[in-house]
């Protein structure tokens, strides 16, 4: 299982630049997406009063990074099994990350992914929800980042194009928004709009050991 998960981290970590999108900065989420793949849609910032959110989709697959404005509890590490059980507590029940999983690598810092594969329970038909989250605390604050999809027809090369984008995710200052709360930032062709500008940036790497993907 470990060797398989690591083969299929490998080819993701090795996905092909050509077909990605210019870099993109979303101050507010404190990150940069410097290897979107080219076909997604332009991410789009949400901010509530105890988070800030930063969404883009490619086909049917979603990638979401979700950054908490209140600073994580003294001593939080998301290499703690307690940790992670709280987080799965918070976010998703359904997900084990304290006994699933792996550290990982994100952007310079330490992180723990989890990839699951688990029956749909809203579809009509036989399909598969995948998933893969990491967790990982950057400057005191908690980021979680998922990619998620739905299928009748195998783990979709686009929910595997959305996670090798993490491995261009870079993390900077994270800066306040003059939007309000719950107010959404609009988008625009080659990037994504709040104050309207899209910089070029680096990229950062993750990687794991021990994951275990879906098929």
């Amino acid at each position: 299982m470990h060797k398989a998960a690591s083969a299929w981290l490998a080819v993701l970590l090795v996905w092909p630049l050509a077909g990605y999108a210019d870099d993109i900065e979303v101050p507010e989420v404190g990150v940069r997406l410097t290897a979107l793949p080219s076909g997604a849609q332009k991410p789009q910032v949400t901010q509530q009063p105890d988070a800030s959110e930063v969404t883009t989709q490619v086909g049917d697959a979603v990638l979401s990074i979700y950054r908490e404005t209140a600073p994580a509890p003294a001593g939080a590490d998301v290499a703690d099994p307690s940790y992670r059980a709280l987080l799965d507590a918070r976010f998703d029940r359904s997900l084990d990350s304290k006994t699933q999983g792996a550290p990982t690598n994100v952007g310079g810092h330490s992180g723990w992914t989890v990839v699951d594969a688990r029956p749909s329970v809203t579809a009509t038909s036989a399909a598969t929800i995948y998933i893969c989250v990491t967790y990982v605390i950057v400057d005191q604050h908690l980021y979680r980042l998922t990619v998620r999809a739905t299928s009748v027809a195998g783990r979709p090369h686009e929910f595997d194009a959305l996670v090798a984008a993490l491995s261009g995710l870079k993390f900077e200052p994270a800066q306040s928004s003059p939007l309000p709360a719950s107010q959404s930032a609009a988008t625009f062709e080659g990037g994504y709009a709040r104050t309207g500008y899209v910089r070029a940036g680096m990229s950062g790497k993750i990687t794991c050991e021990g994951c275990s993907p879906p098929t």
